[in-house]
């Protein structure tokens, strides 16, 4: 066993620096014989939880620690620096002849020092006048080296130096020290207990919220002041250490004074020696052993850990290397010496021979005992009066129901016993408090204006909710299950997912912040990790290949989401024939695969804390100083409560558009609209006019909606549960069974009220926990549980549920119990029963007979047997495409609120549509923007060209008439200001390229103008400057008051007393295409041959292949999509298979060609080609 422990150790969480994950670092101790490991990432402690987990499975001691930076002052920042270097530069003279300070100069030579700190040992004047005669300067007297560079000042503004030239260097030194000093430095904190644990994590969130400066700093005072060093270790760390730079320059008692400040401040204070062979670690290493005895301090041997293997160390270098962007051959990267694996108790020793301080490792670890949170922190609702939580639920959600009663008619018995139902359970789980927090962000964000959406996820399924109004669907007439979302027999706190608009995300974050307190609420982190793609490049880049090689192994790889490198080595041969052909770079993907390479911040992720969440995770902060975890969503949902605020751009369309109509605040989108209306469907989904219809826009969607021709709410439900790849293949079942040309059948009879609705096919995941209460007898809770196996695939549980429903408790015990007597026990006693894809048992082992659910069996109720076989093997096929129905019933109501607007607001929803999309691409790369314009003009909507006395910021619709309309469920009819008549959209100024916010905000400020002149003599001309005004011209935005933009831009240019003979007297239609590209990124006023050709019409392009992607059918062929850049635009090409085989040559990057081919969804489907070759034209064969 070995006598001492690695307690300085790096894990992948030390982004592009350490190599090993977490498991590969544990089973790497366990495999040297150590009893206890330390984790110290730099600067973070997001791998800790997952540390002491793994840690603790392993029979290990968990040490969680933290390298951290440090340095004077943690609250010095960037502009503060700067200043100091501002003042060196002027207080030595470094200023050219103008007085301004050689910024450059100086900061060269302190990084010059700071590289090499053994330079204070030398004679600095040297130093100095050798760095500045390497950059150009000729020093006439080096002894007087700073009088050289004096500029003339006044003698009162001269700066007071030493008087003779060796004052001068000192006190050079001096300051230069003291600015080095400002640096960071690195230093080991090791948490002693659980308390030790929080302070440090205390520290950590601190250094990246205020301390934050090229790497989240903290410092002594700051520890020792707040008493945050009482329970934590602290070691003097590497090389980088603030101790290990003051030996290394010689500052030795200064280093004393250092070690005793430690001991100050730390619970203990080690000295770290390092077993490595590196120079300047012989050398701190032997001045430790010096200033140990004479300082009473003790030491510990480590070795700096950053990968786990000694043969790693290659793989190492090139993550280290891709992390700065280097190439590998080249000699000025970072190289690290090959010291920093896992050595083991004979490798430590035979570099450094202390047995005593590899020893005192085991005798720190031997102090530690800090473990993990066994139950979530759940948060508080803050109650203003004397009422408690559940009072106050039960109150509100009651208000809830008489509101229903009062505006939907419900039948308020059957409701009311639902709803106490619901109530009931929420209040014996302990989950009032959840439910009102919920209810007070969505009630605070409505009431600030913002939208928030009809609801998300299963928690569409509760009553509780939409009396509370977190949810608007009756979750009674659309037959959705409660138990779906909170299940009484299943243990977990309820999980609500709710969609706001984008502005009102930030909105809900800053009032949770401000009820709640800023040290409680933030926002869950995230880790971004190499995907396969990704690794190519990267790896590929580091190793010196060049772009083409990179961009072709890359796109072998298929691009489907989540795939592995194993994964398209088995599908693709070009990755395979890559691989064999450059085995170093493969190993060096695989190895690199799924690494951490970056942190952000979860979609929608929002965690609340009782306590100040630094008790629990530490913190850092993204780069708009958003608060967020370090630990990630798997360890939050285990150690806090989460609620999602997710962004849905839809809800900003939907809430822009009923502004535009003048009905924003007047109506509620979600309770006053008829969402069976004929003409709605009519109009907009079975017309395939889906642009902007939530859900609805993809060709996959189009042509799922074209063969079912949805008639009702409940079509576009199970249009969003079946618009997927997964279940593609029940498409034509479901359309023949809807219009009558297939009969329709259900397994059992009874199972009809389940399945009516979809035509007998399984599309619901609800649909399973109806159906198995129907057949085995079994409790909601219960039939949650096949829910559960089915959607997740957790095929144990499927399976035991399954046989549990069809066969019953005690059949199934007699099952069980034969199938277990197969697998004998081994000679130790453990189990031979084979394992699952999760490393569990595929039987249920340590099945408990007297704790068995108590079912009758489907069997026993008179069910046939074989039918219901087959009713589970639907099942499990079920589990790869099987859907949420409370999920898709909310999305369709906000697919059908947007196809409501659409149908009789028109202009308005394509203004407010244009409006959110400006800037956006779409998954062919080009504008939206460009898509949408075109189908306004489909629609018979004109799009108005920016106006200077007319244009908004945004998009907005011409308003010309007023119109009613009739709301369904309302109780007074609403005269809009809308003005559809006018069918105009006119384009926002600050959609003009170069044009900003505050240019806009100017220019409508003090309009209207009559010209040019008029303008630049009444705007601020700050804000309004010769690009702001040169784009105005050019975008036609002065066209009311002159077309002519060439003579206005020549005009305004001579005005400027600048050229402008160049530019023509007059506009030609060129002129406007080319203003306009460069304007808006499209001619909007002049229209290209490919816009002009109909849908299914053929015509020939020539143009540059840019780009290619290949792509695979469902019938597993390959085709390719090719970018076509013609003097006009950029046209998507589909190109089969066949035809690129026999055509390779002539349609590679870059070749010029000309393709003939058919429009189609807004690509041209290629069937021949012409390359061009100098001009001529050479026919490929067909």
């Amino acid at each position: 066993m070995c006598r001492g422990c690695h307690l300085h150790v790096h894990s992948e969480e030390s982004i592009l620096d350490g190599l090993a994950k977490v498991k590969q670092l544990v089973a790497k101790a366990k495999s040297i014989g150590t009893t206890a490991l330390g984790i110290t990432d730099h600067g973070v402690c997001g791998a800790i939880p997952d540390f002491i987990a793994e840690c603790l499975a392993n029979g290990i001691k968990p040490i969680p620690g933290c390298e951290v930076y440090t340095t004077k002052n943690r609250l010095i920042r960037k502009e503060e620096m700067a200043a100091k270097r501002i003042e060196l530069c002027k207080k030595y003279m470094l200023t050219d002849k103008k007085g301004k300070p050689k910024l450059k100069v100086l900061r060269d030579f302190i990084r010059k020092v700071d590289k090499d700190k053994n330079a204070f040992d030398e004679d600095v004047h040297t130093i100095l006048k050798d760095y500045l005669m390497s950059m150009g300067q000729e020093p006439e007297q080096t002894l007087d080296l700073f009088s050289v560079y004096a500029v003339d000042l006044e003698e009162e503004s001269a700066p007071e130096l030493p008087e003779t030239p060796e004052e001068k260097i000192e006190a050079f030194r001096k300051d230069i020290i003291d600015y080095i000093d400002h640096g960071n430095f690195h230093m080991v904190l090791l948490a002693i207990n659980n308390k030790g644990l929080e302070d440090l994590y205390e520290i950590v969130s601190d250094a990246h919220i205020n301390g934050f400066y090229s790497d989240p700093r903290t410092d002594l005072a700051y520890i020792r002041d707040r008493g945050l060093g009482n329970n934590i270790i602290a070691t003097s760390a590497c090389l980088g250490s603030y101790f290990s730079q003051l030996v290394l320059a010689g500052r030795i008692e200064e280093a004393k004074e250092h070690i005793q400040e430690c001991k100050d401040t730390f619970h203990e204070f080690y000295l770290e020696k390092q077993a490595t062979e590196i120079p300047k670690q012989l050398y701190v290493n032997a001045i430790i052993d010096q200033l140990a005895a004479e300082t009473n301090t003790p030491k510990i041997l480590t070795t700096d850990v950053h990968y786990a293997n000694k043969e790693d160390n290659e793989i190492h270098d090139v993550l280290v290397t891709s992390s700065i962007g280097k190439c590998i051959d080249d000699e000025s990267r970072l190289i690290y010496a090959h010291e920093f694996w896992m050595k083991t108790e004979e490798e430590m020793l035979a570099k450094c021979n202390d047995i005593e301080a590899w020893e005192n490792t085991m005798r720190i670890a031997d102090k530690v005992n800090v473990t993990l949170p066994k139950e979530p922190l759940f948060p508080k609702f803050i109650v203003d009066g004397s009422e408690t939580v559940e009072e106050l639920l039960r109150k509100k959600a009651w208000d809830g129901l008489f509101e229903m009663a009062l505006t939907d008619g419900i039948d308020v018995n059957e409701y009311s016993k639902r709803l106490q139902y619901e109530l009931d359970v929420i209040c014996s789980e302990g989950f009032q408090d959840y439910f009102l927090i919920e209810e007070d962000m969505i009630d605070a964000t409505v009431k600030a204006g913002f939208l928030v959406g009809p609801g998300r996820g299963s928690g569409a399924g509760s009553l509780v909710c939409r009396c509370l109004k977190i949810t608007w669907l009756d979750p009674i007439k659309y037959d959705l299950l409660f138990e779906r979302f909170l299940n009484p027999e299943r243990a977990g706190y309820p999980d609500l997912d709710v969609d706001y608009s984008y502005e009102g995300t930030r909105f809900v974050l800053n009032h949770m912040k401000q009820k709640y307190g800023t040290d409680k609420v933030a926002q869950i982190g995230t880790k971004g990790t190499l995907a396969a793609r990704a690794v190519c490049r990267r790896t590929g880049k580091t190793l010196g290949f060049d772009a083409a090689t990179k961009d072709a192994f890359a796109k072998a790889i298929p691009s489907r989401p989540g795939i592995t490198l194993k994964e398209a080595y088995a599908e693709e041969s070009m990755v395979q024939q890559y691989a064999q052909m450059y085995p170093k770079w493969w190993e060096a993907m695989l190895a690199l695969e799924g690494h951490i390479s970056q942190v952000g911040v979860h979609a929608g992720g929002i965690v609340l804390s009782p306590e100040p969440l630094t008790k629990v995770t530490p913190l850092r902060t993204d780069s708009e100083g958003i608060e967020t975890t370090q630990y990630d969503m798997v360890w939050i949902e285990k150690l806090l409560v989460k609620f999602d605020v997710l962004k849905v751009e839809t809800l900003d369309v939907v809430k822009k558009t009923l502004e535009f109509a003048g009905l924003w605040g007047k109506m509620n989108i979600y309770r006053d609209i008829n969402i069976n209306d004929p003409l709605v469907f009519e109009r907009v989904y079975n017309a395939l006019n889906l642009s902007g219809i939530f859900q609805c826009e993809s060709d996959l969607f189009k042509k799922i909606i074209s063969e079912m021709k949805p008639n009702s709410f409940e079509d576009i439900s199970v249009i969003v549960a079946l618009g997927r790849p997964g279940p593609l293949d029940l498409i034509p079942t479901y359309v023949a069974r809807k219009w009558g040309r297939e009969e329709v059948k259900y397994p059992f009879n009874a199972l009809e009220p389940v399945l009516k609705e979809t035509y007998g096919v399984w599309v619901y995941q609800e649909q399973i926990m109806q159906a198995s209460r129907i057949l085995g007898g079994l409790t909601l809770g219960q039939s949650d549980m096949i829910r559960k196996g089915v959607s997740k695939k957790k095929h144990d549980l499927m399976n035991r549920w399954i046989d549990l429903m069809i066969y019953g408790s005690e059949e199934y015990k007699k099952r069980h119990a034969e199938l277990v007597l197969q697998y004998p026990k081994d000679a130790e006693g453990n189990s031979t029963v084979p394992l699952n894809d999760e490393g569990k048992p595929t039987l249920w082992v340590d099945y408990d007979y007297a704790k068995q659910p108590d079912v009758e069996g489907a069997i026993n109720r008179g069910f046939d047997e074989q039918t219901l076989l087959q009713i589970k093997i639907d099942w499990i096929k079920f589990g790869n495409y099987c859907f949420n129905k409370a999920h898709s019933a909310a999305y369709a109501m906000l697919s059908v609120v947007t196809a409501w607007l659409k149908c009789y607001y028109p202009v308005e929803f394509m203004a407010a549509l244009l409006t959110f999309s400006e800037g956006k691409k779409d998954k062919n790369n080009k504008p939206k923007n460009i898509h949408y314009m075109k189908e306004c003009e489909e629609m018979g909507i004109t799009i108005l060209p920016p106006d200077i006395n007319e244009s908004m910021a945004g998009w907005t619709p011409i308003k010309t008439k007023a119109k009613d309309i009739f709301l369904a469920n309302s109780f007074a009819d609403f005269t809009t200001e809308t003005i559809n008549e006018s069918k105009e959209i006119r384009y926002g100024l600050s959609s003009i390229a170069g044009v900003s916010g505050e240019t806009v905000d100017e220019i409508i400020h003090n309009r209207p103008y009559k010209s040019v002149e008029d303008m630049l003599l009444r705007v601020d001309g700050s804000k309004v400057n010769k690009t702001k005004v040169t784009a105005l011209i050019k975008s036609g935005s002065f066209d009311n008051l002159s077309k002519n933009r060439n003579l206005l831009l020549r005009n305004y240019m001579q005005s400027r007393n600048e050229a402008y003979e160049h530019i023509p007297k007059t506009t030609n239609k060129g002129d406007i295409v080319d203003f306009e590209k460069e304007c808006f990124g499209v001619s909007i006023t002049i229209k290209s041959k490919w816009e002009k050709l109909e849908e299914g019409k053929s015509a020939q392009f020539t143009g540059v292949i840019r780009s290619a992607e290949s792509w695979k059918a469902r019938t597993g062929k390959t085709h390719y999509t090719l970018s076509l850049e013609t003097q006009e635009e950029v046209i998507m090409v589909t190109v089969w298979g066949y035809l690129m085989e026999k055509h390779q040559q002539a349609l590679r990057l870059g070749n010029k060609v000309t393709i003939k081919g058919e429009k189609s969804r807004d690509k041209l489907t290629a069937n021949s080609f012409k390359l061009l070759v100098d001009m001529y034209e050479v026919e490929m064969p067909a």
